[in-house]
């Protein structure tokens, strides 16, 4: 499936690429070490990794599509007394989550080097 942001305001995304990016995310915060949903959804909030805030049923469904795939383990656990699905890396989500960091980093360079050639043209344009 293809993304435009053709009859969308700027920054509109599809959800299933919204998905997507919450992933390397998600793998970042669970390697931190156990953690239950609703808490990634707090962390991944303060993170500001959605602007418009996180949606709680696509970060379940990425985990759920995660647990699928063997990247994440679940179990039930206790935080007080309420019963929480524990989520927790793999082997397989330590590599996956490595994956990622070579993505991003290839990213942020593109990023910068958009960002370098972006203002050396408003500088010239503006001169």
């Amino acid at each position: 499936m293809g993304w435009s942001t053709k009859g969308h305001h700027h920054g509109a995304h599809h959800s299933s690429r919204r998905g997507r990016w919450i992933e390397p995310f998600v793998l970042l915060l669970v390697a931190q070490g156990p953690t239950y949903g609703y808490k990634l959804i707090g962390e991944l909030d303060e993170l500001g990794v959605a602007p418009e805030g996180i949606d709680p049923g696509m970060v379940y469904r990425t985990l759920r599509s995660m647990d699928a795939d063997g990247l994440v383990t679940t179990e039930w656990g206790l935080e007080g007394d309420q019963p929480r699905r524990e989520y927790r890396l793999t082997e397989d989500g330590a590599c996956a989550l490595e994956d990622w960091m070579d993505v991003m980093t290839e990213r942020k360079r593109l990023i910068e080097h958009f960002l370098e050639r972006g203002a050396a043209i408003t500088h010239a344009q503006g001169e």
